[in-house]
């Protein structure tokens, strides 16, 4: 399903004409816990524009970020490499990147690294996937240390990486969690949300909508008069304003190429978030379409 089709049945394609704003309010931001650095809780994942080297596209939906106030941009593989340079060429010198690299090779890491962060000498964020933790933190760390990064994290989106994500947590190294999290994916709220809490770890959320299968459930569906209590305009802003409203979670990654589609998400982070009674009340309302 594609999701100009939801925006147009719930009255959001309008945002069309804001495709690019002179001017943009800007987006809340949250610490990192234990620093003063600002998050902004909209992030950009893993873009199919970066994806497929297209600088010009990352670079119209990089822009999207900017005007709205946004900062983080997560990649992998050589994406991290086109999010970059898009950002170079549009003197975005205040974004914030978060990369991945193959630590099998510490010194070729640092190249990229290097590579990476340019005049700065330092990544925001090295991240390591979960299931990598054991054979690879010790070297991340290692980068920490030596002021190759700001922050090191650890990023999965399966409930398979749970147990491994809290024992790390409660060894006081981690800067940084990315997990799932949503209505349709709520698990992480059981356990592994209050441990980032209790240890005083960010958290970046991903699969905001499941790989597109959120949308599939709200498909044809009209978006309730009552979302407007707490400024949500749209289904995409509807289960993005539910996460953000939860006390841990720093930051959401949304995936997109689509300009459009990018100013939706990044309005989820202007104006009001539900209250604990309206968050249950928005996943009752969810669960009943499904």
């Amino acid at each position: 399903m594609q999701r100009r089709e939801f925006l147009r049945l719930t009255g959001a394609a309008c945002l069309a004409t804001l495709a690019k704003p002179a001017f943009a309010e800007t987006i809340a931001s949250r610490t990192i816990p234990g620093t003063s650095e600002q998050l902004p809780v909209i992030g950009l994942g893993n873009s199919n524009a970066f994806r497929r080297g297209d600088v010009e596209a990352s670079m119209e939906v990089i822009e999207r970020l900017m005007q709205f106030g946004g900062r983080y941009i997560d990649c992998i593989g050589d994406s991290r490499y086109v999010a970059a340079e898009a950002a170079r060429r549009l003197e975005f010198g205040d974004v914030l990147l978060g990369a991945y690299f193959d630590l099998e090779k510490p010194e070729i890491a640092k190249l990229d690294v290097a590579r990476l962060a340019g005049d700065s000498g330092s990544m925001t964020l090295m991240n390591c996937f979960t299931d990598q933790v054991d054979e690879h933190w010790g070297v991340m760390q290692g980068f920490k240390e030596a002021g190759l990064t700001k922050f090191i994290g650890t990023a999965r989106h399966t409930s398979d990486y749970y147990d491994t994500m809290i024992n790390l947590m409660k060894t006081g190294t981690l800067d940084v969690l990315q997990v799932n999290y949503s209505m349709l994916e709520p698990e992480a709220a059981e356990r592994v949300l209050p441990t980032a809490l209790d240890q005083g770890i960010a958290v970046m959320i991903n699969r905001p909508f499941i790989n597109g299968r959120y949308f599939g459930v709200v498909r044809g569906k009209t978006l309730p008069e009552w979302a407007g209590e707490f400024d949500c305009e749209s289904w995409a802003q509807f289960s993005l304003k539910y996460i953000l409203s939860h006390p841990t979670v720093s930051c959401v990654l949304t995936e997109t190429e689509n300009p459009i589609h990018a100013i939706d998400n990044l309005r989820a982070g202007l104006g009001r978030l539900p209250d604990e009674k309206m968050r249950r009340r928005m996943r009752e309302h969810l669960l009943s379409l499904t």
